[in-house]
């Protein structure tokens, strides 16, 4: 049980799958290190990983509360890995379940929206050669607030940065990141682990950008409010369980 195995091999396989899912890399590094190692302490995974011990608990409290990890013994507390046939059935479990509530809450009232109404919004693919392009005039549509996810680091351009600072001195601008950077004090930012894709939403627009298994870049923009609306409820879910880091936020 104690010999090393190739965990950041495995971990590089699944873990653009997992931030899909809301589970990071930190969050596998510690599930697959306690299942090949067998029952830890914090501090022993916090050595193991280069986790600080402080930020380790944040990471074994969400594991507990995912059914993956279960603590053993009370002083010191040992943290044990579940079997990965039942995380397996749990993860496999919560997928269907948010899978139908995206049927409910959102694939069904589209579709009788779209079904039932004329269409008189624009909804468009944006080309990978248009897509900085395009990010960058959404930025410079009127508008009461600017919400950008952004995951990958092209997209975050000087040009971007300059039209944020400039757009928070008269409208409501939030910037979630992966990692820290530095951004100018007037814009309020956070950071979060993972996050899908990485989008920009304004009063009248949402454009979302995904990236391919060959690294390039595809646009979707839409002025459908229901799309926009969708958007800020996404924005704000991430904004909320996001660190505190950023300036202002």
């Amino acid at each position: 049980m104690g010999q090393d195995l190739p965990i950041d091999d495995i971990i590089g396989r699944i873990s653009k799958l997992a931030s899909g899912l809301g589970i990071s890399r930190n969050e596998l590094k510690v599930y697959f290190l306690l299942l090949i190692n067998g029952k830890m302490t914090a501090r022993e995974i916090s050595d193991r990983i280069g986790i600080s011990y402080t930020k380790i608990y944040p990471v074994l409290s969400r594991l507990e509360g995912r059914g993956w990890i279960k603590r053993v013994g009370k002083k010191p507390a040992m943290f044990a890995a579940n079997s990965l046939v039942d995380v397996w059935s749990t993860v496999k479990k919560n997928i269907l379940e948010s899978v139908e509530k995206i049927e409910k809450e959102v694939i069904t009232p589209l579709s009788l929206l779209l079904s039932t109404q004329p269409s008189l919004y624009n909804i468009m693919l944006i080309p990978p050669d248009s897509v900085q392009m395009s990010f960058q005039q959404t930025l410079k549509e009127p508008s009461s607030i600017y919400y950008l996810a952004i995951s990958f680091d092209e997209l975050l351009t000087e040009e971007v940065i300059k039209l944020l600072e400039a757009n928070a001195y008269k409208s409501d601008v939030k910037l979630i990141l992966i990692k820290p950077r530095e951004i100018p004090p007037v814009i309020n930012f956070k950071i979060t682990e993972s996050m899908f894709g990485s989008g920009i939403i304004t009063n009248r627009s949402i454009m979302l950008v995904v990236k391919s298994s060959e690294n390039i870049l595809y646009g979707l923009y839409s002025t459908h409010v229901y799309f926009i609306e969708i958007g800020k409820v996404y924005f704000n879910y991430l904004w909320e369980r996001s660190g505190k880091q950023g300036n202002n936020a």
